[in-house]
């Protein structure tokens, strides 16, 4: 009797499958077969791992050569790159330099401010030496009238010596005012200057904010038009575009339509021919009527049933043979 390679052991064989060497050599196979397939496995799995990241790297590589041929041939793609380059140096500037023109104009008339109040506190301290350098003087007259006294007392009462000495620090402070009244008259004459540049400088500056913030509200005013006129231009233009994707769109619409009216004109054809062909049975069928139901009616039936001779009925043997025939029907 034919017994399974595994499986429980037969009542007729009376011995367990352990002890069959027929269940332990299949048992080996399968532990053999499963041993391999493991050993295996682990010998192919690196291979189908490289197999598959080589098969992402290169679907990655030709995805980038895709983009870079898409770079390289549609003009579309370029532009709006090149525009969004430009829009992100212009972003990226602006975060260092101001680019607005309302703005650089605004930056020039504060940096001119700026300088304009250095000037003034220059002006402040070219003043302020020439107030020192003025007392200075004026000490140094005072000084010198006193020294003169002194020689002059000292001459008197015969000390020709002391007056000397005196007469001597007279002279330099003499020669030092002779020396100094020119800077003077220059510091002061410097300061004037200035002064009168900072007059010009802030009536300038002055000025220069009445026109920014002209131009600043005749610019906002021009933006705001533009931005109304762009809109109309856009309607009665249309955006460049969206109107390459309308008449593309047009023109699918106006295929499809004529191919669904040649596909209706020859479904009218098609139908045309079959009523044509209809009418044509139908009027054959129907002049064929019409003589068979001449012939019955002039006795000349019997040559087409078999030579059969008419049968008259009544009215109401009529009516049973119909009822009859829509009994058979139904059955």
């Amino acid at each position: 009797m034919n017994t399974p390679l595994l499986g429980p052991p037969s009542p007729a064989d009376g011995l367990p499958s352990w002890q069959k060497p027929e269940k332990v050599a299949a048992w080996a196979f399968v532990a053999l077969l499963a041993g391999l397939g493991v050993y295996y496995w682990g010998q192919i799995l690196p291979y189908l791992v490289d197999i598959v990241f080589n098969t992402v790297k290169l679907g990655a590589s030709l995805g980038a050569l895709f983009v870079l041929f898409l770079l390289a041939t549609n003009k579309r793609i370029q532009a709006g790159l090149w525009y969004a380059g430009q829009r992100i140096f212009r972003t990226a500037a602006g975060l260092f330099v101001n680019t607005d023109p309302i703005g650089i104009m605004e930056d020039y008339i504060s940096n001119t401010e700026k300088e304009a109040r250095k000037m003034d506190e220059e002006v402040g301290h070219i003043e302020g030496a020439h107030e020192l350098v003025q007392r200075k003087l004026d000490a140094n007259r005072s000084q010198m009238q006193e020294y003169l006294a002194l020689a002059d007392a000292a001459l008197r009462q015969g000390e020709k010596d002391s007056a000397d000495s005196y007469a001597s620090r007279a002279a330099q402070l003499e020669d030092y005012n002779r020396r100094l009244t020119p800077m003077a008259t220059t510091t002061a004459n410097v300061s004037l200057v200035m002064r009168q540049i900072l007059k010009a400088a802030l009536r300038q500056i002055d000025n220069s904010k009445f026109k920014v913030n002209l131009l600043k509200d005749e610019y906002a005013l021009v933006k705001r038009t533009s931005s109304g006129m762009r809109a109309a231009m856009n309607i009665l233009r249309g955006d460049p575009d969206k109107k390459y994707f309308f008449d593309l769109a047009t023109d699918r619409v106006a295929q499809d339509m004529a191919q669904q009216l040649g596909q209706i004109k020859q479904a009218m054809r098609y139908s045309q021919e079959f009523v044509k062909e209809m009418d044509i049975q139908n009027g054959v069928m129907s002049e064929k009527g019409q003589r068979l139901l001449d012939k019955y009616q002039k006795g000349e039936f019997n040559a087409i049933m078999d030579n059969e001779p008419p049968v008259r009925l009544g009215v109401a043997a009529t009516a049973k043979a119909s009822d009859d025939a829509y009994g058979k029907l139904l059955d």
